[in-house]
């Protein structure tokens, strides 16, 4: 049986802007793909406004033609915040990780080197 979609309703593909955000949220991928791509969303971003403030007609006042830019590029700009606020996440969680993970190496370490000493007491009382 196939099912259409019915008129009005959402149309089954994501917006292209939106799509973004969610792939590099899914991915996860290394710091270094992740700056790579915030270079590339601020770029993307950037000539979009570029493009549109210069296709502005000639008569429109400087901030208006501005406002209008920033209004037609802001599927861009969310995509490049919702990354750079994703990036921001991830360096402040990796952080957070390596924190812990070197509290817990030191403890280990500390918790050996009590054991070893305590053994080491041990086997020189035996000796006697």
């Amino acid at each position: 049986m196939i099912v259409g979609v019915a008129a009005g309703a959402a149309s089954p593909t994501p917006r292209r802007g939106a799509v973004v955000p969610l792939l590099l949220v899914l991915a996860g991928g290394p710091a270094a793909a992740a700056e790579a791509d915030l270079g590339d969303l601020e770029g993307r971003w950037h000539a979009c406004l570029r493009q549109a403030f210069t296709a502005q007609p000639l008569g429109l006042e400087r901030r208006a033609a501005q406002r209008a830019a920033l209004a037609a590029c802001k599927a861009q700009e969310d995509a490049y915040v919702h990354a750079m606020l994703a990036a921001q996440e991830a360096d402040v969680r990796a952080r957070a990780t390596r924190g812990v993970v070197a509290r817990a190496k030191d403890w280990a370490l500390a918790a050996a080197g009590s054991a070893r000493a305590t053994v080491t007491g041990m086997i020189d009382r035996l000796r006697w």
